[in-house]
């Protein structure tokens, strides 16, 4: 499983998306909480939900001697591939120089070594994070997701009738970069 490094850009809604999908002023809303806690958290269920990067950040994941080439990487969406090591049997790891290329479908992406993979377990260091401009439905799910958790700031509503939308319309605002499962 891929693990992420660090955070490499901004989170693809910011405040002013928030106030706006919300039909408030910025100046009445807690940035604070928007910025810390709700953006975060809705960034983190659409990750959660899809399996592919919707900020972009850098990650890290260890291939085992299995995986062959043109292999998919566990966070989809990748854009860049920052390094390849082998990883010796002391956890130390080698910067190999070899012949690589990032096959970048719409849903997962795959790492492929054209002279062959190298032997032994890799260490792939990669960029991923979506486009927000290229899956609209994605933002809009994350906008949808933002104003829903400002209204509703508890888990339990009582006193309220609370609908749910369809989940075929929230699911699919996300499906053009929901990784497939993999057994």
């Amino acid at each position: 499983m891929a693990r992420r490094v660090a955070y490499s850009g901004d989170a693809p809604i910011t405040l002013e998306d928030v106030a706006q999908q919300c039909r408030v002023e910025v100046e009445d809303l807690e940035p604070e909480l928007i910025e810390h806690v709700i953006i975060p958290g809705v960034v983190a269920q659409a990750e959660g939900r899809t399996g592919a990067a919707i900020r972009p950040a850098e990650y890290s994941e260890e291939w085992p001697e299995q995986y062959a080439s043109g292999h998919a990487l566990d966070i989809g969406q990748a854009t860049e591939i920052l390094s390849v090591q082998r990883v010796a049997a002391d956890g130390s790891a080698v910067e190999l120089d070899v012949p690589r290329y990032l096959e970048q479908g719409q849903r997962e992406s795959f790492l492929h070594f054209p002279n062959g993979r190298p032997a032994g377990v890799l260490r792939i260091r990669y960029k991923a994070g979506v486009d927000p401009a290229a899956y609209p439905g994605a933002r809009l799910w994350l906008l949808m997701s933002a104003a829903t958790a400002y209204e509703f700031r508890e888990t339990m509503v009582a006193g309220t009738i609370l609908a749910e939308l369809p989940s075929t319309f929230l699911d699919a605002l996300l499906a053009e970069i929901e990784v497939p499962a993999r057994f």
